[in-house]
């Protein structure tokens, strides 16, 4: 059973620039053109194609809309090695954010476990379709994420009655890398750092270094503030969420400004809203603050699909148009970085998950 959609205006993976084709898949799969097979035409003149878009760091599932304390799971308190744990084991399927999702053309999604730990639990990468958790995972146990700053801080304390300090946490850090290196449980996975001020940044690169171990930024809101040969330690970041109240101080210097900065040092970046502090509905929003601050139109929508997959390398997966690689494809009525654009069909492994006007 092949599908064609016809006649779309479609990213270009290569070039990030929009291009008449048409688009051929079947089951789950892109797939080659072939005329003589086709049981089902999609007409999409004049309208947009993109593949589905990757939230780089998201805490959906782990933190049900709507729900209090109960419907948090998204960090263990008390665990004694968290590292042993996955964020697969908390997510839940049927969290109606699922939906936002699919209806904001956000087809996958980087799991992480909420900041309030230092080490944080093993992370995933999820498709925003299915009932059960393993027909959503696309990769699972991706890597190690850890934590820096005022949220650990602020949760130790309140834990323990205890002060943490900066020192403390990055020894956290720097000891339990150097386990993980010893044991074996760093090889083929990646280290994510949530840190915010250019010094926590500096920190999370120097112990990179001394530990020998590359490490992808995450949130880097004052990367502008550090030295730019510095922050090239790090090959890659993932940015944002721009789009946020500022309620700590550790925000005072969050912009989408951001992004252009990342970019202007060398960082292959991708955008996110680590949902529910930005709501995942907005991820396309972070990239249009982007193009507004100097970002090109093309790599803003190049990093919100084909550089976030590269990025979390599943690009062998998804993130472009490509045969072979899963038709996760969203038709947009317009261009996706306008603000007034809306989606009209959202697929993920070649299945209608979101049609406008209802499921």
């Amino acid at each position: 059973m092949t599908t064609v959609i016809k006649n779309g205006r479609v990213l270009d993976s290569d070039s990030g620039v929009f291009s008449k084709q048409d688009i051929f898949f079947t089951d789950e799969l892109l797939a080659s053109c072939d005329e003589s097979a086709i049981s089902k035409t999609i007409d999409a003149t004049n309208l947009y194609i993109t593949p589905g878009l990757i939230d780089t760091c998201s805490q959906i599932g782990l933190r049900e809309t709507g729900v209090r304390w109960e419907g948090n799971d998204s960090y263990e308190p008390q665990q004694e090695d968290p590292t042993q744990l996955s964020v697969t084991d908390g997510i839940y399927p049927f969290d109606p954010s699922f939906k936002d999702a699919v209806a904001s053309g956000v087809t996958t999604a980087h799991i992480l476990s909420a900041p309030n730990s230092v080490i944080g639990a093993k992370t995933a990468i999820i498709h925003m379709n299915g009932s059960t958790v393993e027909e959503m995972l696309i990769d699972n146990e991706v890597g190690f994420s850890f934590s820096m700053g005022d949220i650990p801080k602020k949760s130790f304390m309140e834990q323990t009655k205890m002060p943490l300090t900066r020192m403390g946490i990055a020894q956290r850090i720097r000891t339990t890398l150097k386990r993980l290196k010893r044991s074996g449980e760093l090889d083929n996975r990646k280290v994510f750092v949530r840190c915010h001020r250019a010094d926590d940044i500096e920190t999370a690169i120097r112990i990179s270094k001394e530990v020998d171990v590359p490490i992808t930024l995450v949130h880097a809101t004052e990367c502008g503030l550090v030295d730019k040969e510095v922050l090239t330690h790090s090959n890659s970041s993932i940015g944002g969420p721009s789009f946020q109240a500022i309620e700590r101080l550790e925000l005072k210097n969050l912009k989408p400004a951001l992004y252009k900065t990342l970019q202007d040092s060398g960082l292959r970046f991708g955008f996110a809203t680590d949902h529910p502090v930005n709501s995942v509905t907005h991820l396309k929003l972070e990239a249009s603050l982007a193009f507004r601050e100097g970002v090109s139109s093309e790599d803003a929508l190049l990093a919100l699909t084909k550089n976030a997959a590269k990025l979390l390398e599943i690009d062998h997966l998804t993130g472009s148009i490509a045969p072979g690689l899963f038709a996760d494809i969203v038709i947009w009525d317009q261009h996706p970085l306008n603000l007034t654009a809306n989606v009209l069909h959202t697929f993920i492994k070649g299945q209608e998950v979101y049609r406008k006007g209802g499921f």
